[in-house]
């Protein structure tokens, strides 16, 4: 019982131990997942800020420049007025710093396009592949983790607005187009685009290895504190158990004296009237020796009365020899019957203190179960009650016996009238040591084992209700009994 409850409990803190670890890598990877989307969002939101500088202070600067005849009509010039060129370079700017700072978390922007103006703006096949979604379907943002230099990245993508009839100035007839723009580039890219086409995708990617590394490290940092954690709780439990199974021994032991104590007791008890009656027989036997008045007859019956005597004393021998064997197997047990075998050991005592017994039993209350063990919670909660009744000095002492059963329990009531329980001590009762009575007569084990033997090693319930002046203890057993491993009392 001991082994298997801690192997409950160890595979109880090992499932606990595995939810927790998933349940944390989820929540880590969640996070680390946002942090990564979190640098893409600043980096798109830094850039969308260039973008505006450019397209509301610079651009319109230029043109007003144009416009007075400070500039030619058709100046271009890419690092004044192309806002993909000025965002780029202004990115490569700041990601070469952050390399000289050993800053590993970085984002890398490209405007990719299949027709840029740039050659450098080259969308590759796959953001060709995204760019062509944009177009073909409504969807207004793409994510997706690729590999990339052999790489884990985060990949994240934006259209950029589709062409309108501003946007064809540079991007439909190279013929129209600024001469230094057609200069610097050529007329083969970057032309011949359709109002209403998105021409090309904000691209950001984001490397998450070192992410990973992070998180796996602080991850198997955590579990293997966690697993520390569960380890030494588990060790506190296996202490503590131990502890308390060696305290279960001892009150074991002390509560096996006891019952042998009582057991003797109800021996000398049994025997005292058997041996007065032969005493009696013998000297009768004596007297008619010595005043020579010998008959025959008289004396075999009182011989026979002996020997009758003789035997009912062995008898009882037998009786209390069966219940301090120890139990190996469990059996098929009659409760009924065993009840009554439980009376008849201690009958003398019931009989020399009065109570009556009631009877109401049920044929069918049949179980497979430790007969002895059994027997030990019959006697105990006999003996309570049979104490009760004399402690209390209540002159009508009944104690009613009931057994019924369905298909999967076998109920056994003991109900005693000897003025109840109160409330104040109706928790305490099966508490090892806790008694009402005085300390010659009471332990306070009797109703503790019998709560463990029921509970544990029976597989059954035990349970005591008490109202007015009456108190029963009820006890619950099923008709078959689910064996782990049993020591015998």
């Amino acid at each position: 019982m001991f082994r298997s409850s801690l192997s409950k409990i160890a595979l109880a803190l090992a499932f606990l131990f595995t939810v927790s670890s998933f349940i944390f890598y989820i929540i880590l990877s969640s996070y680390y997942e946002k942090e990564a989307f979190k640098r893409i969002r600043l980096a798109l939101d830094y850039n969308k800020a260039i973008q505006e500088y450019v397209s509301n202070y610079q651009k319109p600067t230029i043109y007003a420049l144009m416009k007075e005849g400070t500039l030619p009509n058709d100046f271009f010039d890419p690092t004044l007025l192309s806002s993909t060129f000025i965002v780029q370079h202004i990115n490569e700017v700041y990601l070469q710093k952050l390399q000289r700072s050993n800053a590993a978390l970085h984002v890398d922007f490209k405007f990719a396009s299949d027709n840029p103006t740039n050659i450098t703006n080259k969308a590759t096949p796959f953001e060709s592949k995204v760019l062509r979604q944009f177009n073909e379907t409504n969807i207004t943002s793409f994510t997706q983790h690729i590999s990339l230099n052999g790489k884990d990245h985060l990949f994240y993508a934006l259209p950029v607005e589709a062409n309108t009839n501003k946007c064809m100035r540079c991007h439909s007839d190279p013929n129209i187009a600024p001469r230094q723009m057609v200069t610097l580039y050529g007329s083969s890219n970057g032309f011949n685009e359709k109002i209403g086409e998105i021409r090309a995708i904000i691209s950001l990617y984001t490397p998450v290895d070192e992410d990973n590394q992070n998180m796996w490290f602080f991850f198997l940092s955590v579990e293997f504190l966690m697993l520390i954690s569960f380890l030494i709780i588990y060790s506190i439990i296996y202490y503590y158990s131990r502890a308390i199974k060696q305290k279960d021994k001892l009150i074991t032991k002390q509560s096996k004296f006891a019952a042998m104590g009582e057991m003797i007791g109800m021996i000398a008890h049994q025997w005292r009237q058997p041996l007065t009656g032969m005493g009696m027989t013998v000297d009768n036997l004596k007297l008619d020796i010595e005043l020579q008045t010998i008959d025959e007859e008289k004396w075999m019956q009182n011989l026979e009365q002996v020997t009758t005597q003789i035997h009912y004393l062995s008898h009882t021998i037998d009786d209390f020899r069966n219940f301090f064997k120890p139990n190996q197997e469990p059996v098929e047990v009659d409760v009924s019957k065993l009840m009554d075998e439980s009376l008849q050991i201690i009958n003398s005592t019931l009989v020399s203190n009065n109570i009556t017994i009631i009877k109401n039993y049920n044929d069918q209350a049949i179980i497979v179960s430790f007969r002895n063990d059994l027997m030990q919670v019959f006697l105990n909660i006999i003996k309570n009650a049979k104490d009760a009744y004399v402690e209390n000095s209540i002159d009508n002492r009944p104690l009613r016996i009931i057994t019924s059963a369905n298909s999967k329990y076998c109920t056994i009531i003991v109900e005693d009238e000897a003025g109840g329980i109160s409330d104040d001590i109706m928790e305490r009762i099966f508490d090892p040591y806790f008694s009402t009575k005085d300390e010659k007569n009471g332990t306070g084990l009797g109703l503790y084992m019998s709560k463990m033997i029921v509970e544990d090693h029976l597989n059954g319930q035990l349970e005591v209700h008490s109202k007015a002046r009456a108190t029963h203890f009820k006890i619950t057993l099923p008709k078959t009994l689910k064996m782990e491993k049993h020591h015998g009392n």
